[in-house]
């Protein structure tokens, strides 16, 4: 997929936003596509939408418009755009139904709160539209990071926390996760409870990845052991129709003590089966889904939950 030249597209869509504002059409009068495009407030709190009404003839217009449209300044003074202080949309590109957008490096010297919301703005904004379901954010071409370091992947609209379907705030709230260990001879599992704080520092994760970055984080007591290598980072992780599509880097290739490929597989399979986003999933390495994993299953395997290895 070839990247489109945002610069010239971005310029036409002002135009167009331009005409539409100077000819004075009353709001039954606009002919259009209609979106809801979210804005942070003032005081960087929360999300407010405002319906607009996009002119493009196609997605990718369409898309132009609703990225335009974030870097513009709202009519209504009690909002700000949702990309200032000289953040530029660098290019976006589209793909399946997935629009990824990359940003300059400004974007780094937000701070962490209103980042959140930005982030939920983008999101949210794309994906109103017809066509783009998922969207993925990069700094001049290199994955976005969260604040451990690890690299954010693809993010849908039910990603964040939403409250009365308008406003998307910092919260605090307590997450129960039942998440599934090894025991000392690693060909067994062991269930435990983790209660984790979901604040503003992890409203933009979701519960899937939540999980299993507590998996690879590993156990917090000395009953049960790891069954991921603490080096494996999380490339994406999406959940459709029920399935999880997990994507790791090659370190979880790597076995750990003696865990068999059997508890490695089910821990993640079980651990994520107790959310009810989750009935099956599949894991690839480096979105290679061609291969085995650990010359036992193939990648193309979709795994259902397994409680016979729990003991």
């Amino acid at each position: 997929m070839k990247k489109r030249p945002f610069y010239i597209t971005f310029f036409l869509c002002v135009l167009v936003l331009a005409v539409v504002c100077f000819t004075g059409c009353s709001e039954e009068e606009v002919q259009g596509t209609s979106v809801d495009i979210s804005y942070l407030n003032k005081n960087e709190t929360k999300l407010v939408k405002e319906t607009h009404y996009l002119q493009g003839d196609d997605i990718k217009e369409n898309i132009v418009e609703v990225l335009t449209l974030l870097c513009t300044v709202p009519e209504n003074k009690e909002l700000r755009a949702t990309l200032t202080s000289g953040i530029n949309i660098v290019t976006y590109t589209l793909e399946d139904d997935q629009v990824t957008v990359s940003l300059s490096e400004k974007y780094k010297d937000i701070p962490r709160t209103t980042e959140v919301l930005t982030r939920a703005a983008i999101v949210r904004s794309l994906t109103a539209l017809d066509g783009v379901s998922c969207v993925m954010i990069t700094i001049n071409g290199e994955p976005l990071t969260d604040t451990s370091g690890n690299v954010v992947g693809i993010m849908t609209a039910d990603m964040f926390v939403d409250n009365a379907g308008e406003m998307v705030e910092a919260q605090d709230t307590k997450v129960m996760l039942r998440l599934y260990f090894a025991n000392e001879e690693g060909d067994g599992l062991i269930a435990v409870n983790r209660e984790l704080s979901h604040n503003a520092d992890v409203s933009n994760v979701s519960m899937e990845k939540i999980v299993l970055e507590q998996l690879i984080k590993g156990p917090a007591n000395e009953e049960t052991y790891p069954v991921i290598s603490p080096d494996t980072k999380i490339v994406s992780v999406t959940v459709k129709d029920g399935i999880c599509h997990i994507n790791f880097d090659s370190a979880f290739e790597t076995a750990i003590n003696n865990v068999t490929t059997d508890v490695t597989i089910y821990s993640i399979v079980n651990s994520l089966s107790e959310l009810s986003t989750v009935n099956k999933v599949q894991i690839s390495i480096d979105g290679d889904s061609d291969n085995k994993f650990r010359d036992k299953y193939d990648f193309s395997t979709v795994f259902e939950r397994n409680l016979s290895l729990v003991n």
